[in-house]
């Protein structure tokens, strides 16, 4: 494990989170893009290592998150994991896959997944996962996920925006549900 206390705070600050229940999801510009990213950040009402038992592990995905056709972890080496994930599209576009390398960091109270792509259907596929104790009895998180991608295929953007502003909501709703089965 690698202690990330100095990263960035291991504990969110209350006066700085999404109204409880709320998914917040903000398109941000890249520069040097004309791929926006898109920022969802959301509290989940269970401990941050449940939480992170969902969200940093890619073999489950299929299992875990909504509209993943399928998941597997390639290979780990230290903290770094290597994964494919094929994402379900709809009609009349073909489902899209990336393998990635993501790196993990973790203490007691702040886990962080960042991915950049190896290869795949995408022109660019990075992000991030990060969970953090929002709470000092650690019983409820602040989960941030960051992407920023742009599939191979032409895709018109206003489609692509439309299907991951619903998408990533229901994603982290799925998250919810997930991390409270957890041990």
């Amino acid at each position: 494990m690698i202690a990330i206390g100095a990263l960035w705070p291991a504990t969110a600050r209350a006066d700085d989170v999404p109204a409880n229940g709320k998914v917040e999801v903000k398109k941000v510009k890249v520069d040097g893009s004309e791929t926006p990213k898109f920022v969802v950040r959301a509290v989940v009402e269970q401990p941050p290592k449940k939480v992170w038992a969902v969200v940093s592990d890619c073999a489950h995905y299929k299992d875990r998150l909504p509209r993943v056709a399928a998941s597997e972890l390639l290979k780990k080496e230290g903290n770094v994991h290597t994964c494919r994930v094929t994402i379900k599209m709809p009609f009349p576009f073909a489902n899209l896959t990336a393998t990635t390398e993501a790196t993990h960091e973790e203490s007691d109270r702040a886990m962080k997944r960042s991915w950049k792509l190896v290869q795949g259907d995408y022109k660019l596929n990075t992000g991030s996962w990060e969970v953090k104790a929002l709470d000092d009895a650690g019983t409820k998180s602040l989960v941030t996920y960051t992407v920023h991608a742009e599939p191979n295929t032409s895709v018109p953007d206003w489609i692509r925006e439309s299907a991951q502003a619903k998408a990533l909501p229901e994603m982290i709703e799925r998250v919810r549900t997930e991390s409270a089965k957890m041990p």
